[in-house]
């Protein structure tokens, strides 16, 4: 009998132009609800949620944005929303957003998601992740594909939701690896295919996520020669995945 896997819920959170990392514990299923957390950037002094910037560093900051440093606009909106200050946050993302930074248009999207400093709105939520996602933005990609499984802002889609998860997994995102995993197993958005399953399973276990019980779900139904095949496809797949 193929068993279904329940995949991981995604809390959307601001990115801060740094990279995600999955906390212990927070990736065990099934059913349960899985919390990307912020890893501290390198440029970051601080880190968010544990304290918050001076007037200082927040002055320094706003000096180059209000000479338009797309970048620094994009930073500066970070900082106000570590310390909470989420209207000037999104103002600061909206500059550099419509200057082309492709983070500062996730971190907004996050914020009309959440309605932070703004008005809750998933609908312009989709737009600035879809704008984030067509540049590359690997974690709005991921976004994108948790919100075609919810409907928040956009129709349930099951295939759309494989779509964005496979852009994101492409980019060696484990928590897309696992959830494009998932939809392989299922069957969902997709012919089912347990070889490409275990693949990506793999793949997302090399990137610090728990498949310790999703993982022997998938194998059970494949011969040893298909589960030789999936670990050479896993290698083939992509190299390195993010931190």
């Amino acid at each position: 009998m193929n068993m279904r896997i329940v995949k991981h819920l995604l809390i959307p959170i601001v990115l801060l132009g740094g990279m995600l990392s999955l906390p212990a514990g927070a990736d065990r299923l099934p059913p349960g609800v899985q919390v990307i957390h912020i890893r501290q950037p390198a440029y970051m002094q601080k880190i968010p949620g544990q304290s918050t910037y001076s007037k200082e560093n927040i002055a320094a900051a706003e000096e180059l944005a209000k000479i338009g440093d797309a970048e620094a606009q994009s930073n500066l909106g970070v900082m106000l929303a570590s310390n909470g200050d989420y209207k000037e946050a999104v103002y600061w993302y909206k500059q550099a957003a419509n200057a082309g930074i492709g983070a500062a248009m996730y971190n907004l999207g996050v914020l009309y998601f959440n309605g932070q400093g703004v008005e809750k709105d998933y609908s312009v939520a989709q737009r600035w992740f879809s704008s984030a996602a067509r540049r590359g933005n690997a974690y709005a990609q991921l976004q994108l594909g948790l919100m075609s499984l919810t409907g928040q802002g956009m129709p349930k889609d099951p295939k759309q939701e494989f779509y964005w998860y496979t852009q994101a997994a492409l980019q060696g995102l484990p928590a897309a690896e696992y959830d494009l995993a998932v939809m392989y197993h299922n069957g969902d958005g997709t012919e089912r295919d347990d070889v490409r399953a275990y693949a990506w399973m793999l793949l997302a276990e090399k990137g610090g996520i728990d498949t310790s019980e999703a993982l022997p779900i998938v194998a059970q139904s494949m011969s040893s020669d298909e589960i030789a095949k999936a670990q050479r496809l896993s290698k083939s797949l992509l190299g390195d995945p993010m931190p």
